[in-house]
């Protein structure tokens, strides 16, 4: 969003957090561990969300500002009974947000990308062409998990997840399944760093 500047944290702020020294930091960085870039002095920089994803995949304390970073948003597409069943399925653990039109949905997947889209196909196929939406959205936020509300027959994409209408179980897996993916050995400190 224009105006707002992301967090990000210095590979002596990653130190500190995990209670490691700096070159600790460097082999990790080194070895692909944590997702990092570079200043054009060259120095380490860490965005705050992927450092929260890194300590709590490894087992360390989340500081309660970053555990915010970590947030997974999710825009449901179609109707208000499917906002409230979705509201019901996925509970507090993510943040929610509603669009009724696909064509808002297009507008706020390019300006503020969620981490997961739920079409609710029943509600929206007078409208559109839902397949054509969620391919956009798919070509737009590549990295976002798409679930459809949908019954058995509706021609969608392979890589949308498909849950039947009142499935919570489903939809909650569905929606976390990029999680569970996220899994990774756990870096170790490399020998003779912390001398």
């Amino acid at each position: 969003m224009p105006g707002v500047r992301e967090k990000l944290l210095t590979a002596s702020d990653l130190a500190s957090l995990c209670e490691v020294d700096l070159k600790t930091i460097h082999n990790w960085v080194d070895r692909g561990r944590i997702p990092h870039f570079r200043t054009p002095g060259r120095h380490l920089r860490f965005r705050a969300v992927d450092v929260a994803e890194f300590l709590r995949a490894w087992g360390y304390t989340v500081p309660r500002e970053l555990a915010r970073a970590m947030a997974r948003t999710v825009l449901l597409v179609g109707s208000k009974e499917a906002l409230t069943s979705t509201q019901r399925a996925l509970g507090d653990s993510v943040t929610l947000r509603h669009d009724k039109s696909p064509v808002d949905a297009l507008v706020h997947a390019g300006a503020d990308p969620s981490d997961a889209f739920v079409f609710d196909v029943k509600s929206l196929s007078g409208e559109v062409e839902v397949s054509a939406v969620i391919e956009a959205i798919h070509r737009g936020c590549p990295q976002a998990t798409i679930v459809a509300i949908a019954e058995e027959g509706a021609d969608l994409p392979a890589y949308v997840s498909r849950v039947s209408r009142g499935d919570a179980a489903g939809l909650r897996g569905a929606v976390s399944a990029a999680d569970a993916e996220a899994h990774v050995e756990a870096p170790r400190a490399a020998s003779g760093a912390s001398r």
